[in-house]
């Protein structure tokens, strides 16, 4: 299948290295990288443009905007797979707008460090659109085991499972600050506090849970829990999320650890 890749980014990068071993694979960037009428010529693209949060936590849509308005342009007739992390209500909103373009949804979960090898053997395929051009999208993951799941689900449902996903890695990450912090202020250690955690049946994965790495960081954990927050209408200061904004970034950590100091 040829196949191209929309945003050579991190993400991007990955996609296009991987798809290159299974797919006739073309890649653009706005950097000036590849050309964007070979992207016309594919069967399908996947599209990994950046879509940074505003002050306010919501996700900037701008450049998926663009890149679905050059495909409606252009009269692409091959499947778009939208890998970026998308706001809440987006797919739809593009499905209403663009109704020449063939839309499916499938967010990413790759670690940014070891995002070729995450991209490569990913745990799940996460997929939402209408049933043909799912069936053709998941195709193109073709060298994934049969044995991983493939989760089908509607647009809304995807589009919060990927902020969810992220937003419970600060959870864990700022659960095991504030274990850290208790141990600390009693003379415990709380590695062996933790180890009774990670050790139980239900839990067995230390992943997030090890004390003494600091609060959550890195360009997608903070944003899309900040993302998800925002969604929640309520705003409520005492909810979960609110708290693990307040509490267990990398900065308010550190800072923590300096007062302490």
């Amino acid at each position: 299948m040829r196949v191209g890749v929309v945003g050579l980014g991190s993400v991007g990068s990955a996609v296009f290295k991987v798809m290159s071993q299974y797919h006739e694979t073309v890649g653009y960037d706005v950097d000036g990288r590849g050309a964007i009428e070979d992207l016309l010529n594919t069967e399908a693209n996947l599209v990994c443009v950046p879509t940074n949060a505003a002050d306010t936590g919501e996700l900037d849509m701008s450049a998926v905007d663009a890149v679905c308005n050059e495909f409606s342009r252009s009269r692409y007739q091959g499947i778009i797979v939208l890998k970026s992390t998308l706001h809440p209500g987006t797919m739809e909103r593009l499905e209403c707008h663009y109704t020449n373009l063939k839309l499916v949804y499938m967010p990413e979960f790759l670690r940014e460090k070891d995002a070729e090898e995450w991209f490569q053997s990913p745990d799940r395929l996460v997929v939402s659109g209408a049933t043909q051009y799912v069936s053709t999208a998941l195709e193109l993951f073709s060298w994934v085991p049969e044995n991983i799941l493939r989760l089908r689900m509607s647009h809304i449902e995807a589009e919060i499972a990927k902020l969810a996903h992220n937003a419970y890695i600060a959870t864990k990450v700022t659960f095991t600050c504030e274990i850290e912090r208790i141990c600390e202020a009693e003379n415990a250690d709380p590695l062996r506090v933790m180890e009774v955690v990670w050790s139980d049946r239900r839990v067995r994965n230390p992943a997030h849970l090890t004390p003494g790495l600091g609060g959550f960081g890195g360009k997608c954990v903070p944003k899309d829990t900040r993302s998800l927050r925002q969604l929640d209408e309520k705003e409520n200061d005492q909810s979960l999320l609110a708290f693990v904004l307040a509490n267990g970034t990398k900065e308010r950590v550190e800072e923590r650890g300096h007062s302490n100091g």
